[in-house]
């Protein structure tokens, strides 16, 4: 009963509202007068003098749930055993808070002496053990978490941190000396500091993972680690997380095991790695592991992205340079193997040679590229991998033109169907330009366009060699008198070897043929440009200019309607030949300068060879309109459109193929 009483009597030493405290008072008076005197006297041959210091929060901590009610209150111990562990710490922190503030409030205090009975340091500090002892051991369970009741110890093991971080607070200010011994407790810290040796020590017990079809032991070893880091998170987001109310615990538990992942990986790194191993870690760090984390069920619990990359910088680049050799060796051994194969005779499809050289290849970029980018994580690298295809152009160029050297059975085959990749090229390059920058786009281009001409070289050659007689008589006396049957021979010899261009896809027909146009009307202003005749007279220089507008129509006709795609050659040779009608050398030098615009590859050295055949020009108008056509001639300075656009079909470049001395 006296135990009781006292109990009571503590109480009410923290309860001056309402006057509690001094009906109590009475009332132990009453019952127990000579028991607390026998307490008094004890109490004073125990306790030194304690000065007094002002603790006013003391008092406002005493909760309404700790005060007795109609039923019998659990004691310290019977809180602990049942894991009501944040009721069992709130009664500690009560105690602790009595305890003090009678040690200070000093020898003559009656709180004092009543509380000596009930309670001492030593015997507090070792419930406070006691149950930071159950506190840790239900912590270090989270991860056997699941029923409701074992959530329910741990929210209560939390809420003990919880309570004993914010009971470290209120004593921030007090004393060494005036505070408990075991005040800061930093539980807080504890707690996190416990979790990373639980997080390190599951991540180093991680077993291999067997089920994975890898040779690599070291494969194995990081799936397993990153197994094990996928299932812990996904049980703290499904059974922790709730325990731990106001805290977004999955965001620490996250940044430990990044913490832990980044480590065991740095220390495989250092190791040296295989290419298949090196690659398998890169992908872990910008695929897989970014992958785990940005779970649907990891929504607004792990911001992944604030964390470090999981690996230091300088590991980081030193791999992804093996990762980009190993990738630059693996397809220019892709490159050679295709080319070995495109020396077979190629297969027909649809009536037309064919071949799967340029799909292959853009395949393999594509496919390089695409797999570097997420095992890199970024393009800002893959340039390595696209400048690539200009190495191949250039052997492809070779390659090529020593086909067409070698000139064997299948040559003319071979080069037909090249002519259908070489398209593909361009428009692959042209369609994917995420892939090309635009300095490679413009390289690659410039190189197709060489490849090109020199295939078209091939079957053009022989054409102009054939042509090589009817070309002589061109700009000639004889052509004067008769051009319809000088042009008519040529178109002749035209159509015979235009009919022999077959088993070509129709638009690399197209293209071959707008090639053909133009290198045959460029052979022809070129031999009407050797000066050859001089029309001296304003009839002859009628008759000349109606015969290069009537050649130029028959011309034109042929090679549209084979298929030639170059209708912007149709004006060149009637611009020409009304130079040679006109009489007025201003009129002369305004035309030269609008051919000029047209075409602005047109020199003064065209002007003074076509000048020539007005033999009626004076030395001094020849002079002044030189002069003019310099002075007003605007520099080549093409737009963007104009660099864009295929040079076959632009005649802009046509006077650059017309040598004259």
């Amino acid at each position: 009963m006296a135990s009781c009483y006292l109990f009571r009597r503590l109480l009410a030493c923290h309860d001056d509202i309402d006057g509690q405290e001094k009906k109590e008072e009475e009332k132990m008076t009453a019952e127990s007068s000579s028991t607390t005197d026998r307490a008094v006297s004890s109490s004073k041959s125990k306790f030194p003098k304690f000065r007094k210091v002002n603790l006013p929060f003391f008092k406002k901590n005493v909760q309404n749930n700790d005060l007795p009610s109609k039923e019998t209150p659990l004691t310290f111990k019977q809180n602990l055993k049942e894991q009501r562990f944040a009721a069992a710490a709130r009664q500690l922190i009560t105690r602790e808070e009595r305890l003090f503030s009678v040690k200070n409030d000093g020898v003559g205090s009656s709180k004092r002496l009543l509380e000596e009975e009930e309670d001492d340091e030593e015997h507090l500090k070792k419930d406070f053990e006691d149950l930071l002892e159950e506190v840790w051991s239900t912590v270090k369970n989270s991860f056997k978490v699941q029923t409701e009741e074992e959530k329910e110890a741990l929210t209560q093991a939390v809420l003990v941190i919880q309570q004993e971080d914010e009971q470290d607070r209120r004593w921030q200010g007090v004393s060494e000396k005036e505070r408990p011994q075991w005040r800061p407790r930093c539980c807080r810290r504890t707690h996190d500091s416990r979790l990373q040796d639980m997080v390190e020590q599951r991540m180093d017990e991680a077993k291999p993972d067997s089920s994975v079809t890898i040779q690599s032991s070291i494969q194995k070893e990081i799936i397993g680690k990153g197994k094990q880091l996928k299932e812990d998170l996904l049980h703290v987001a499904k059974h922790v997380r709730s325990c731990y109310p106001g805290e977004n615990v999955c965001q620490l538990y996250a940044t430990l095991y990044h913490q832990a992942f980044s480590a065991k990986l740095s220390e495989i790194a250092d190791y040296g790695l295989s290419d298949n191993d090196c690659k398998h870690v890169l992908q872990w760090v910008n695929i897989h592991y970014p992958s785990i984390l940005g779970r649907e069920e990891f929504t607004g619990l792990i911001t992944y992205k604030e964390f470090e990359t999981l690996l230091p910088e300088n590991i980081l680049e030193s791999m992804e340079e093996q990762f980009l050799i190993q990738k630059e060796n693996e397809l220019q051994t892709w490159f050679q193997n295709i080319l070995k194969q495109e020396k077979r005779d190629p297969e027909l499809r649809d009536g037309c040679y064919f071949s799967t050289l340029a799909i292959d290849v853009i395949e393999c970029i594509h496919g390089a590229v695409t797999s570097a980018q997420k095992v890199l994580g970024s393009r800002s690298k893959l340039e390595r991998i696209t400048e690539m295809i200009k190495g191949f152009l250039f052997d492809y160029q070779a390659f090529l033109e020593n086909i067409a050297e070698d000139n064997q059975a299948n040559t003319d085959a071979i080069l037909k169907a090249n002519l259908f990749c070489i398209r593909q090229f361009r428009e692959s390059i042209t369609k994917h330009q995420e892939l090309f920058p635009a300095h490679i786009r413009t390289e690659c281009m410039g190189l197709l366009n060489s490849i090109r001409e020199n295939c078209h070289g091939y079957f053009t050659k022989p054409i102009h060699s054939f042509l090589k007689v009817k070309y002589a008589k061109l700009g000639t006396r004889e052509w004067l008198k008769h051009s319809e049957d000088v042009c008519a021979e040529l178109l002749d010899g035209v159509k015979d070897h235009i009919s022999d261009l077959t088993k070509l896809d129709k638009t690399c027909l197209k293209d071959l043929l707008s090639q053909l146009h133009k290198e045959v009307l460029t052979e022809y202003v070129r031999k009407m440009m050797k000066r050859k005749i001089k029309l001296k007279d304003e009839k002859k220089q009628e008759q000349a200019a109606e015969a290069l507008r009537d050649n130029s129509q028959k011309i034109h006709a042929l090679f549209t309607d084979a298929g030639s795609n170059m209708d912007d050659l149709r004006e060149i040779l009637p611009k020409l030949a009304d130079l040679l009608t006109l009489k007025d050398p201003q009129f002369i030098t305004l035309d030269l300068v609008d051919l000029s615009r047209r075409y602005p590859d047109f020199s003064e050295a065209h002007v003074c060879a076509w000048l020539y055949l007005k033999s009626n020009l004076s030395t001094s108008d020849l002079k002044q309109i030189k002069k003019t056509f310099s002075d007003f001639r605007e520099p080549d300075t093409q737009d963007t459109d104009d660099q864009d656009q295929d040079p076959l079909y632009s005649s802009r470049n046509f006077f650059s193929k017309v040598p004259v001395k």
